[in-house]
């Protein structure tokens, strides 16, 4: 037993050995620490907007955008505006991390002469972290840029980065030197006539400035107690962030783009550091969790003021009820009809019909959806007539819809098509892809990020819904406003079924916008076709839907919206509220890719509905279905697979030690997403056969492309030159092609001369693997 004290004593006193000194490091750095706390605010949000600019690719992307010359003037006042911003960022955070560390905070060391040069030195790196931190994502920024053409670019970016790093050195010594500055100047001033009125009392008092080392730090009692510029100070950034607030609630589709969302970023977070930096110190002096009850208020409050209804038109003069649509089958027979009009009956040769799908993945997917529709029209001229449907999901969503609505536009047919009997085009149709592309090259993050922080935040500390302040309309009004101004109509704003009712003279290709439906994780379409059979009679192609249009009836959506009830993107976007006509909830609505992500499930019931045609009627078997899978993740050439050979060199599959048994489940629950939308595709590639499934996506090249809602120019011609230039290769074996666009327009080009007789000659095109 003895031997067993001894043995413990030594442990005992090994332990105090290594642990004491690790104690006393502790102690030193948690004292430390502790002094750091009232100015927790300006350091928080520092962190938090550097994270965003560096780390997150929507975060560099909207840097990049800074220095793109797309607007002419309106470019030169955004950047005027971010750097405007970015000033006030620094300044407020230097600012009022200086207050705070004059406040006497319980827990906090008063006035302490060792904590002195800490203190007078902390918020002035506070601030400059900020300038430093912007020159540091301005240069990772400029490193995304591959095309020789854009090299002018990424030398502004590189030139912007050294003016920030350089007024980060500027802030410095700024704000080290203006205490000696102020006191001669100060010291100048006053024996002035001219500076003894009472006029300029005020000045010569801002100006009598205490040397750094005789200020007194940890004693004020409360705000009241320092100096009156600082109430003015905090006054002016209340009055500010009103007067934002009111500006994005009226006209955020004109003010948010030109103050840019970087600007609209930091100039939150400008204001967020004074009204929280003086919340804060309210709180922790009268001991009580301020932003805690803020968090309980916004939660209880959560029970009465969602204001994110799905938006209903206000004209409700439908010439039909919705359920009088077709069904799958039924406008299937139409095209159908409508193909064989201008082919004798005894024709033999094939009727050429496209499916597409279009993935998921905000503006990225709605560009590049809209780029290859585009360009498919302008090698196809045909390609609209004979093109079924559009299954989108997300951004897909959003660039399916915009090249609907451009078609309904479009002039010109001859006797109900847009191409001639000889494939060529009867009007211009080349223009679409150039139009689109203009509208979705606007910014709408701005809008989206003005709503967000500013109207929507105050909701949340609103107990009665205010619909006006919803961030998803605003979206929806980005939608609509880049619309109106690069076509000068009205489209997406107006019912979605006068897509078909105004072309009646042409064939429209149907639309199928998958969303979520929360409460049932069910798909949630807005289509032109009905989905389900009516009063339980007929055949039900979509299994285990709900039609969105049948649930609102006569109440119209805007194009606009049942696009955007397709993409509400994570967060940025809230779930749409499903209200019927009773005023009563009845579910909520988000982003079609919770379900999955690729739109290949509601394409594959067509392509079920088209096999069950065609055991019928043998006029079904001269057609032939090819499926155009549109993606947008981009393919790693490194590990073009996933698979558990190389799970551990992905970086994309790499196992995770850390809480592995925690957080097992929820990945899971998050990359089962990602896998469905694998699933779905595959399955209906096997399906169509390789031969009529033609996959455009893209390659992963140095830069990832972002997944938010506005894109750099770039991005966008990063997307454009693999579209029609550019072969994904894997790393590994340089006979397997990936992603072969342009070879999928060769053959698509091919189908053409096939179909039409003096069309041309096929072209040998890229073998597909």
């Amino acid at each position: 037993m003895s031997l067993l004290t001894r043995l413990f004593d030594l442990l005992s006193r090994l332990v105090s050995l290594i642990f004491a000194p690790l104690n006393c490091l502790w102690q030193w750095l948690r004292g430390w620490l502790t002094a750091l706390k009232p100015c927790r605010f300006s350091i928080l949000l520092v962190v938090a907007g550097l994270l965003f600019l560096i780390l997150v690719p929507q975060g560099r992307d909207v840097l990049r955008a800074l220095a793109e010359h797309q607007r002419g003037n309106a470019d030169d006042w955004t950047r005027f505006f971010f750097f405007l911003s970015a000033l006030l960022w620094s300044l407020s955070a230097w600012y009022w991390a200086q207050v705070m560390l004059k406040l006497a905070v319980p827990n906090v060391p008063g006035h302490d002469p060792e904590l002195q040069n800490f203190r007078v030195w902390l918020p002035r790196v506070i601030g400059a972290v900020a300038a430093f931190g912007l020159g540091l994502a301005f240069y990772l920024a400029a490193r995304g840029y591959t095309d020789e053409a854009l090299r002018p670019v990424q030398a502004s970016l590189e030139k912007y980065s050294l003016w920030s790093v350089i007024g980060g050195v500027v802030f410095l010594v700024a704000t080290a030197v203006r205490r000696p500055l102020a006191r001669r100047l100060h010291e100048h001033l006053r024996v002035q006539l001219a500076m003894q009125g009472k006029l300029a009392a005020p000045l010569l008092g801002v100006l009598d400035l205490k040397p750094a080392s005789e200020v007194v730090y940890g004693t004020a009692q409360s705000i009241n107690e320092l100096p009156p510029l600082t109430r003015r100070v905090l006054m002016f950034m209340i009055l500010l962030a009103i007067a934002l607030f009111f500006v994005f609630v009226f006209a955020a589709q004109s003010a948010a783009p030109a103050l840019g969302a970087a600007a609209i970023l930091l100039l939150a977070a400008s204001g967020w550091i004074a009204i929280g930096s003086a919340l804060d110190g309210f709180g922790m002096r009268r001991h009580i969790p301020v932003f805690t009850l803020l968090l309980v208020l916004a939660v209880v409050f959560s029970l009465w003021n969602d204001n994110h209804r799905v938006h209903e038109l206000q004209n409700k003069d439908y010439p039909e009820i919705w359920d009088n649509r077709a069904d799958a089958r039924k406008s299937l027979e139409n095209w159908l009809n409508l193909q064989v009009r201008r082919l004798p009956r005894s024709d033999k040769e094939k009727i050429p019909l496209y499916l597409v799908n279009a993935e998921g993945g905000g503006i990225r997917a709605a560009y590049w959806t809209a780029s290859v529709l585009g360009e498919i029209q302008k090698q196809n001229p045909c390609f609209a007539d004979q093109l079924f449907s559009m299954s989108g999901v997300s951004g897909g969503s959003l660039g399916a819809g915009v090249f609907n609505a451009l078609l309904a536009d479009a002039p010109g047919t001859d006797n109900g098509f847009r191409c001639d009997r000889h494939g060529q085009p009867v009007a211009d149709t080349t223009t679409l892809q150039a139009t689109a592309q203009k509208i979705l090259g606007h910014d709408f993050l701005s809008p989206v990020m003005a709503g967000m922080l500013y109207p929507d935040l105050a909701q949340r500390f609103w107990p009665w819904p205010i619909e006006a302040l919803d961030r998803g309309r605003m979206l929806e009004a980005a939608f609509e406003h880049a619309w109106r101004l690069e076509t000068k109509s009205n489209r997406l704003a107006e019912p979605v079924d006068k897509l078909w009712r105004d072309r009646r003279d042409v064939w429209m290709p149907a639309l199928l916008l998958n969303a979520t439906w929360v409460e049932t994780g069910k798909r949630l379409i807005a289509s032109n076709l009905r989905l389900q059979p009516l009063n339980g009679q007929g055949t039900e192609d979509f299994v285990d839907v709900e039609d969105t249009h049948r649930f609102f009836g006569k109440r119209a959506l805007a194009l606009s919206t049942a696009v955007h009830l397709s993409a509400r993107f994570t967060y940025v976007s809230p779930a749409g509220t499903l209200v019927d006509e009773q005023h009563q909830v009845q579910g909520h609505a988000v982003d079609g890719g919770y379900f999955e992500n690729s739109g290949a499930t509601t394409t594959h019931e067509i392509l079920k509905a088209i096999d069950q045609l065609a055991s019928t009627d043998p006029t079904w078997k001269r057609v032939e279905v090819t499926v155009i899978h549109i993606s947008n993740d981009p393919v790693n050439p490194a590990f073009p697979d996933s698979t558990l050979a190389t799970g551990t060199d992905n970086q994309a599959t790499q196992p995770r030690a850390l809480l592995n048994e925690t957080l097992s489940p929820l990945l899971a629950i998050i990359n089962t997403r990602g896998a469905r939308g694998e699933y779905a595709r595959t399955a209906l590639r096997w399906h169509a056969g390789n031969s009529n499934f033609l996959h455009f996506g893209l390659c992963k090249r140095e830069e990832a492309l972002p997944l938010g809602w506005v894109l750099s120019e770039a991005s966008q011609k990063m997307m454009e030159r693999q579209l029609t230039k550019e072969r994904c290769i894997a790393a590994a074996n340089a006979n397997r092609v990936l992603i072969d666009n342009p070879g999928n327009l060769c053959t698509i080009r091919n189908q053409i001369v096939a179909r039409f007789a003096g069309a041309g000659k096929p072209e040998t095109c890229t073998t597909k693997h």
